[in-house]
């Protein structure tokens, strides 16, 4: 007999609320009450209208859910970090007293886009990127007008794109202090001795 109030709960789940007379009351005071509070429509077991609530709830719970659109979006945010302070000193170190070498580095032309996936680190100078290279290239790049090139002194964010690539005037660069510029001009550092 354990089984009786499981039985009898949804029963008593469906019984209209309004049905159940307020205990204590006096009828005079069950009266004014209902003068008082606008009229509601009764509680039915369909939904007739928006206004007629209803116990659909009850009824829809064993139909399958209805399947809403999933979309599911993917980027991928490539960070380049700045060049490690002992490769800076290598770069800067005074050459060797024994042989004084003349090394001269120039810019050539280079084309609209690199590998994003070649970008090893990136440090600054006065007007421009300096990218370094997976490959031992040295490539600079020259930022839009009114971006400061101070700004990405930690390196910086880029959105990968579909091919794979940082090109002239169609990927920004994100600081980590929150500056947004595309690259205007790619080229690359060339090492020439002086005849």
């Amino acid at each position: 007999m354990t089984y009786l109030p499981a039985l009898l709960a949804p029963l008593a789940l469906m019984l209209p609320l309004g049905i159940v007379p307020a205990t204590g009351d006096a009828p005079e005071d069950r009266q004014v009450r209902r003068q008082a509070e606008p009229a509601k429509p009764p509680l039915g077991a369909l939904p007739l209208s928006d206004r007629t609530p209803g116990w659909s709830p009850l009824f829809d719970a064993g139909q399958p859910p209805t399947a809403n659109q999933v979309r599911i979006e993917r980027r991928v945010i490539i960070r380049i970090s700045p060049v490690p302070g002992q490769m800076r000193r290598s770069l800067t170190a005074e050459p060797s007293r024994r042989a004084p070498e003349t090394r001269q580095l120039i810019e050539r032309a280079h084309g609209d886009c690199i590998e994003s996936a070649g970008i090893a680190a990136v440090s600054t100078s006065a007007s421009r990127l300096l990218i370094y290279m997976r490959d031992r290239a040295l490539i600079t790049a020259q930022l839009e007008n009114g971006c400061s090139p101070r700004d990405f002194y930690q390196g910086f964010y880029m959105e990968r794109s579909g091919d794979g690539k940082l090109c002239v005037r169609r990927d920004k660069l994100l600081s980590r202090s929150g500056a947004k510029c595309e690259v205007a001009r790619l080229r690359k550092l060339v090492e020439v001795t002086p005849q």
